[in-house]
């Protein structure tokens, strides 16, 4: 019997998430700031003369907007198209626009970035325009991200999230004409927060972590319901200083900016702990 593994991190999104679904990316161009984190789905290929068994294993909870659907599909793809070794970038880019395009033929509606995040690995900046994708990786100093990782803590809401749905509330309201100029302002504050990153400027990290949380609400009442606003409400009380809702929102994960332990803390079984990762999709 053969047996092959893959893994691949899920992402953190800073900033910009939704510029990279159509329509708005085709007319607008989107950016995206995001982040893979070292929890992991891992897949198993099991194959003999008669039969084939794909089996994942993961440490992320369920539906936690952290775009483990995205990673599920590029290491089952990576898996049934033979992928060996260490992957270049032209493999990593094939393996995430496959996946991209038999997602979208199966009608969801979501985006890109998942896909390549969890190919390449990082902190990096994403443009997207059309059909066309560019990942431009963070050249950060080692003191800074470990500075950055002591800053932030990722907490599990416990209630589960779907993105399609709320995905495609949001692209309803845009062809309507609505949450043009907000979903333009996301996208800027990504670039800025790219910016802040590249300046070591954790304060005004925070400020645009906090704006990007308030533009999002506005693109449909769904993505920060009652339950999520009480838990980032009470985190700002303890030793939160920046809230931003993980994925499309609406459930999932929320990530904070702020006193670690203090959060910590308070929320005990629900954080996430992590480091960041930089390896990316690979064979094991």
């Amino acid at each position: 019997m053969k047996v092959k593994k893959f893994m691949a991190p899920v992402r953190i999104d800073f900033a910009g998430g939704t510029t990279d679904i159509s329509p708005f990316k085709d007319e607008y161009g989107g950016c995206i700031l995001n982040a893979t984190i070292n929890r992991y789905v891992v897949g198993e290929l099991k194959a003999d003369d008669k039969k084939t068994h794909l089996e994942y294993t993961g440490n992320i909870p369920t539906s936690s907007g952290l775009g483990t659907s995205g990673v599920m599909n590029l290491i089952w793809l990576s898996l049934i198209t033979q992928q060996k070794g260490k992957l270049d970038s032209n493999a990593k880019i094939k393996l995430a626009e496959t996946v991209y395009g038999i997602e979208q033929a199966m009608g969801l509606v979501g985006g890109k970035q998942d896909q390549y995040a969890a190919a390449f690995g990082g902190i990096n900046f994403m443009e997207f325009k059309k059909d066309k994708v560019k990942v431009h990786r963070l050249n950060l100093r080692k003191e800074f991200i470990k500075k950055l990782e002591d800053k932030l803590v990722l907490i599990y809401t416990g209630k589960p999230h779907f993105s399609g749905n709320t995905n495609k509330a949001m692209m309803d309201n845009l062809r309507k004409g609505k949450n043009n100029a907000n979903l333009l302002r996301i996208k800027n504050i990504a670039i800025e927060m790219k910016n802040a990153l590249l300046k070591e400027d954790l304060e005004r990290f925070a400020e645009l972590m906090n704006e990007e949380t308030r533009e999002r609400k506005k693109l449909h009442e769904s993505i920060v319901p009652e339950s999520t606003q009480k838990i980032i409400s009470l985190a700002m009380k303890n030793g939160a200083i920046a809230a931003k809702v993980c994925g499309s929102g609406g459930g999932g994960s929320i990530l904070f900016f702020g006193d670690k332990k203090k959060l910590k803390q308070k929320f005990k079984d629900k954080v996430i702990d992590f480091k960041f990762d930089f390896e990316g999709l690979r064979a094991i």
